[in-house]
């Protein structure tokens, strides 16, 4: 049938297919491109929650257990005033143990700086109980990693209103009045925990 004067042919030209196509493409690019940048925020903000998680829970850690020092062993003469600090590492005797069901007793514990199967910087912690550290120093009953993706950590320590970057008990005489732990994860700033240390003292005989 011949079209009369003033009708048009029915259906799409072959251009406006195509200029439909490259439309719909455009939209479908632009609502990929925002879906996937709002996946990636969520990602971040659960990441940051994460790391933030993690933070307080290993400060929380590190607080308790340094705030339960004990001050040494009264069975080592080597041990009867005892705490080893230096800039990657603190070693100390504590009333806390990394296993909430393993109550009763001292702890000696290392806090250092070290990385992981993956190479990733991390803060770990070394616990032996402290009749099994008098026979074996060097022993390592439990290790357990308090924070990953470290980036840098450094312990200093405090006595009467001055900062020093080593300690030792028997030659300072007695524990830190504090520690300060300086510590950067991932791509954060640095940040400081100022813990004081308030000894437990144990009777000498």
């Amino acid at each position: 049938m011949k079209e009369k004067p003033g009708e048009s042919a029915a259906g799409f030209t072959l251009l406006e297919l195509m200029i439909a196509l490259a439309l719909v493409s455009l939209l479908s690019l632009v609502a990929f491109m925002s879906l996937n940048l709002s996946l990636k925020a969520v990602g971040r903000g659960q990441a940051a929650a994460e790391n933030l998680q993690e933070l307080r829970v290993g400060q929380g850690f590190m607080e308790r257990s340094l705030s339960s020092a004990a001050a040494g062993l009264k069975e080592v003469k080597e041990a009867r005033t005892y705490f080893f600090g230096e800039p990657q590492q603190v070693r100390f005797f504590t009333f806390l143990p990394l296993e909430a069901y393993n109550l009763g007793g001292i702890y000696h514990w290392r806090v250092l700086v070290g990385r992981n199967e993956a190479g990733q910087g991390v803060l770990a912690v070394e616990q032996t109980k402290s009749i099994n550290w008098i026979r074996d120093p060097e022993g390592v009953e439990i290790r357990q990693i308090l924070l990953k993706n470290v980036t840098s950590v450094r312990f200093f320590y405090g006595s009467n209103g001055k900062e020093y970057d080593n300690w030792d008990a028997r030659r300072n005489g007695g524990l830190p009045d504090w520690v300060k732990v300086r510590l950067a994860l991932g791509n954060q700033k640095p940040q400081e925990w100022l813990i004081p240390i308030h000894v437990f003292e144990i009777p000498r005989t």
